[in-house]
């Protein structure tokens, strides 16, 4: 009979806090809560939700290249050198 109880009790346990986990997560079925989703959802959507992203103009880019990238070299770690008699 002990054994049967260290077996019953955690599935209890276990049972009970599924329970509650679901009770206190389930979504919500009235209309208004519909609707209020539903809000939510076009609000997130309209152009005013929408952030701006514009791109700052460095103050020395030139005209026609891209910001941020001052050389015509990549960005980024130095290549190792090339070994002695390898072609392009």
């Amino acid at each position: 009979m002990k054994i049967l109880v260290y077996v019953l009790v955690p599935m209890l346990v276990v049972a009970v806090a599924a329970t509650i986990s679901w009770f206190r997560n389930r979504q919500p079925t009235s209309m208004e809560a519909g609707l209020d989703s539903f809000r939510r959802e076009m609000r997130a959507l309209s152009p005013e939700a929408a952030p701006n992203f514009r791109r700052r103009e460095e103050p020395d880019a030139a005209p026609g290249r891209p910001p941020g990238r001052p050389s015509g070299r990549p960005s980024g770690p130095p290549r190792p050198p090339r070994p002695p008699g390898s072609v392009n």
